[in-house]
């Protein structure tokens, strides 16, 4: 393949240099949403690194969907457009790109325990490494010979990645979405809309700041490791092209919801949302509770034969449905790692002074999941025939 010009950004430049200084044991990359965080670290890692030096290195999400569709979808990117990639460079079983100089590049999700205790690595980088815990992540730097790179959006008001990206011998690059040359101007007014629209999402998705938010909307749910199988199940579905299509595998039992992640992904057709419908293996019999916004989209999966059904969006019902999620016990699987996301974001909107609106409104702004949540358990719960009891 005939090898096009490389493209990249200050944030590229910025953890070339600190690579290079030798001085840093972390690089910790803090930024805003769509600030090329995670692109410009994936050309380092891609492009420099196991060129000049032989290297092992390992790149890690939450978990291996999450970094099929993020970090090693540009990886993969980046080596194809500069024309390095072949088909037995990339072991497809193994998730390993390999050089003709003996570097290699590994990809693991951080739910793969075995992955994260095996053999360690010269490199290392967390992709979101703020949806890991500690534990695990102590775990993998422990079996880093030599540095560790981590990205973030500062979310969270509280999180260990502070801890490590403020700690003396690391280094905290800071990026927004001003250093993107490269994003199209639709992109920059949806972000600069969020100044207008509520303060602290401002400060963390357009400024790249550490949240101070005391307006989450959810703070009742825990992590657990998967779903219990042993309850009701249906899903929620939120439907999009441009923004994400998400759908929410939903499990109650023993008075909780088991939420799941089972599709998070832009620029899906109906069509090929009947063909997910498939891939996933969802049943044609399971209640799924979608966006009663689009009926058209819904009347053609239900001639495909799907139980879809238009969720609840009654007047005031946005409202109802939040306050039922808030009175049900909320467990995510740590796979879920969008809806993660999204819940440590989810909040009130509020006046340029950081007073709560009223009436009470969410932010609409990274909200997929979210609404593939309430659309489920707020329909799904308040149906004449349920047969689970309101905790």
């Amino acid at each position: 393949m005939k090898q096009r010009e490389i493209l990249n950004s200050d944030v590229f430049n910025w953890n070339l240099e600190a690579y290079e200084s030798g001085k840093y044991r972390v690089i910790a990359n803090q930024g805003s949403t769509r600030s090329t965080k995670t692109y410009s670290i994936c050309q380092l890692l891609a492009l420099y690194i196991p060129h000049k030096y032989k290297k092992s290195i390992s790149i890690v999400s939450p978990s291996l969907p999450h970094l099929k569709r993020g970090a090693r979808r540009d990886f993969l990117e980046i080596v194809e457009t500069a024309g390095i990639y072949s088909d037995d460079r990339f072991n497809m079983t193994d998730q390993i790109f390999t050089y003709p100089n003996g570097s290699y590049v590994e990809f693991f999700g951080a739910e793969d325990m075995g992955k994260v205790r095996g053999p360690g690595r010269d490199i290392l980088y967390v992709n979101e490494a703020n949806l890991l815990s500690f534990p695990v992540y102590k775990q993998l730097a422990l079996r880093t010979k030599e540095i560790i790179i981590i990205d973030f959006n500062p979310v969270d008001e509280m999180s260990w990645v502070y801890d490590v990206a403020d700690a003396p011998g690391n280094l905290l690059i800071h990026s927004t979405y001003l250093n993107n040359p490269f994003l199209p101007k639709e992109q920059v007014q949806e972000i600069e809309g969020l100044r207008e629209i509520d303060q602290n999402m401002w400060k963390v998705f357009g400024l790249g700041l550490r949240g101070q938010s005391s307006e989450l909307i959810y703070t009742h749910w825990r992590q657990c490791d998967s779903l219990p199988g042993k309850g009701e199940v249906f899903y929620g579905m939120d439907f999009g092209f441009n923004n994400p299509s998400a759908i929410v595998k939903i499990e109650i039992f023993d008075g909780i919801a088991y939420l799941d992640e089972v599709l998070y992904q832009t620029r899906l057709t109906t069509n090929d949302l009947i063909d997910e419908l498939m891939i996933l293996g969802i049943h044609r019999g399971d209640e799924i509770y979608a966006d009663s916004a689009e009926p058209k989209t819904i009347e053609e999966i239900q001639r495909a034969g799907y139980n879809v059904k238009p969720a609840d969006k009654a007047e005031n019902s946005v409202m109802q449905g939040i306050r039922k999620v808030k009175s049900t016990p909320l467990r995510i699987t740590s796979r879920s790692t969008n809806i993660l996301k999204e819940i440590k974001g989810y909040k009130w909107k509020t006046d340029k002074d950081g007073i709560l609106v009223t009436p009470e409104k969410p932010v609409k702004f990274m909200d997929h999941a979210m609404d593939a949540v309430r659309y489920g358990l707020f329909t799904k719960l308040t149906e004449p025939a349920a047969t689970w009891v309101a905790f």
